[in-house]
C-alpha cells in the first residue's frame, strides 16, 4: 500500500512539473543614476514574451467537431495581454528579480524602495530609489 501511495505522488508531481509557465520572460534592463539631491534611483524593466492565440477552428466537419474539453480548454486559456492575475504575477516575479539584481551590482548597500510601477502592454517597469 505504502508502495503505490508513493508511486502515485511520483507520477502526480511529474504531471504537475509538466505545465507550461504562464508567461516567458525575454528581457530585463537596469537602469541607474542619481538625481538632483544625489540619490541613487533605478528603473528596473521586464518584458515577456508575446503569445499568439492558436487558431481554433470549430468547423471541421461534421464528423470531426471539437469536443467540448477541446472548445472549453480554448476558451479557458490566459493570455497575457488580457489577463490581470498574470500581470500581477509578472509583477510579483519582476521584484524577485530587482532584488537579486540590486544584490549582484552591489547598487543599494542598505536598502531599497520601490516608488512607481508602470505597465506597457508586455512589461513592467519599477523605479525606486535606495534608502
Amino acid at each position: 500500500m505504502k508502495k503505490s501511495v508513493l508511486v502515485l505522488m511520483v507520477i502526480l508531481s511529474g504531471c504537475a512539473s509538466n505545465e507550461e509557465p504562464p508567461f516567458e520572460i525575454n528581457n530585463k534592463q537596469f537602469f541607474e543614476k542619481q538625481d538632483e539631491q544625489g540619490n541613487n534611483v533605478f528603473a528596473y524593466v521586464v518584458s515577456v514574451k508575446a503569445k499568439h492565440r492558436e487558431n481554433f477552428n470549430l468547423d471541421r466537419g461534421r464528423n470531426n467537431r471539437p469536443s467540448r474539453s477541446e472548445v472549453k480548454e480554448y476558451i479557458e486559456q490566459e493570455h497575457f495581454e488580457e489577463s490581470s492575475v498574470l500581470k500581477l504575477k509578472l509583477e510579483d516575479r519582476a521584484v524577485e528579480l530587482l532584488k537579486q539584481e540590486l544584490t549582484t551590482r552591489e547598487y543599494c548597500a542598505n536598502n531599497h524602495v520601490i516608488t512607481d510601477v508602470l505597465w506597457r502592454d508586455l512589461s513592467v517597469q519599477l523605479r525606486g530609489r535606495c534608502l
